[in-house]
């Protein structure tokens, strides 16, 4: 099996004589038969990464690669660190997971730059990158989305049932359970079964590139006053927020995206003075955007409430003191309320079983009636996914140094071209308005100006676009 060794060139020299001799060397020690290919932009247009790495890999098949990396020129791999550069026969596989330039720790939870292996067919399959994302960011999160649409990603799932649950519009939706005594200024856990959806039409998904933009909360279940809730926000996001008695405010979160039914668990140790925020049942991670710090510590005691409901769907009061809130979206199958702090292993097997000591509230839909407004009851098969992931191999990478082209002070350092990568990658593509089929390597239209030859193993195309 031979590899090519497919590389987006520009500017970047310094790198390119490090590169050769040291990935070559690290590839020869590993038995690895490969050909570099450099693909050079010379034009005065934009730099497009996603088409030059499409055309690397067009001219490595065609000359008899059997498989390809996509790879980064400033990502250098460890001698004994685990890059596993063989043939991926199953999926394709990202080998770019501990960076140096992240303190060794994965860039963010979808990450699939750096470095990625690809068959013949899987390029085929996904079509490569797409063409239409010029300067800087986005094309990669763009391929992680095709390998997702392919059936080419670590999907899995918790468990899958048979439920009845609760369907919310989303404009005049809600419904109130009973608290049967008071928790929430007390050790308690609190968990919901929940499948979000967005409210584009009012209320347009959180990006970083739009200057004008805001959160907004889509309450899932909450006390009047939004004081105490759990919501989905147009961030994609579930958050958990809550007040202490200095009038302080403690913030949670766990990325996950819309129509996927996730179980959401909070836990609240008084004593300790610790709450931990769990999806699917394990613990959420700070590292890599995936979430906040999971344990959150707070200080003195949490705030006191005197209400007798607790709220789905909608806050009574239409403001947050911090965020705009509106209606929720989306579904409710089961909600539990514990006067106790549940511990992980109780925690992680919620959806087999439910502990009975302390269960103050638990409403499964299947049996159970509520007092509600404008609600729609469903029956159908939830199965509940886990987080979408590449396949990955762990393997070190150390980072050349380089300006930092990505986020600066909570922008984009490109400005409008990256947001309006952006804005293709998340309101078009994840949303399923791009049909990747038509936009990809057997897209190209590129004109080859030459080629250099590096050493017997490294060539430079250079092209134009």
């Amino acid at each position: 099996m031979k590899l090519g060794v497919c590389v987006p060139y520009r500017n970047r020299e310094t790198h390119l004589h490090e590169f050769v001799p040291k990935v070559g060397k690290y590839l020869k020690e590993q038995g690895i038969d490969f050909q570099m290919y450099f693909c050079h932009q010379v034009d005065n247009k934009l730099f497009n990464r996603g088409a030059t790495k499409n055309i690397a890999a067009k001219h490595a098949f065609e000359e008899g690669c059997d498989y390809i990396v996509w790879h980064d020129i400033d990502m250098i791999p460890v001698e004994g660190g685990g890059a596993d550069y063989s043939y991926p026969k199953d999926a394709p596989r990202h080998i770019a997971t501990k960076i140096s330039q992240m303190d060794w720790q994965l860039k963010y939870h979808e990450y699939f730059g750096g470095a990625v292996l690809f068959t013949k067919e899987q390029v085929e399959a996904t079509n490569g990158y797409s063409n239409d994302y010029w300067d800087w960011g986005m094309e990669d999160d763009d391929l992680f989305w095709r390998c997702h649409k392919e059936g080419l990603t670590s999907d899995s799932y918790l468990i899958g049932f048979k439920q009845k649950f609760l369907r919310f519009n989303g404009i005049n939706s809600h419904a109130k359970i009973p608290i049967p005594k008071k928790f929430n200024n007390a050790s308690h856990t609190i968990s919901v079964l929940v499948r979000a959806q967005q409210i584009y039409e009012k209320n347009p998904i959180f990006l970083i590139g739009d200057n004008n933009r805001r959160y907004v909360e889509y309450p899932i279940i909450c006390i009047p006053g939004f004081d105490y809730s759990l919501s989905f926000n147009n961030s994609r996001a579930i958050a958990l927020t809550y007040w202490n008695n200095f009038d302080e405010h403690n913030y949670m979160w766990v990325k996950r995206y819309e129509n996927q039914w996730s179980w959401i668990t909070a836990t609240f140790d008084q004593d300790e003075r610790l709450s931990h925020l769990y999806l699917n049942g394990t613990e959420v991670d700070s590292k890599g955007g995936y979430g906040s710090p999971s344990p959150y510590k707070w200080n003195g005691r949490l705030k006191s409430y005197d209400e007798d409901f607790l709220w789905l769907g909608h806050t009574p009061n239409e403001y947050s003191l911090h965020n705009k809130s509106t209606h929720f979206k989306g579904d409710i199958a089961q909600i539990h309320v514990w006067d106790r702090n549940l511990n992980e292993d109780e925690v992680e097997k919620l959806h087999l079983q439910l502990p009975e000591n302390g269960l103050l509230i638990s409403k499964n839909f299947n049996q159970d009636k509520i007092e509600n407004s404008n609600i729609e009851i469903i029956e159908e098969d939830i199965k509940i996914p886990n987080s979408i992931l590449p396949y990955r191999v762990e393997g070190k990478m150390r980072c050349l140094f380089h300006e930092d082209e990505g986020i600066v002070g909570g922008q984009f350092k490109k400005g409008e071209t990256t947001a309006r990568n952006e804005r293709r990658y998340v309101l078009e593509m994840q949303q399923g308005k791009i049909n990747h089929k038509q936009d990809g390597i057997k897209q190209l239209k590129y004109t080859l100006v030459g080629e250099e030859k590096l050493t017997p193993w490294a060539k430079m195309l250079n092209i134009e676009l």
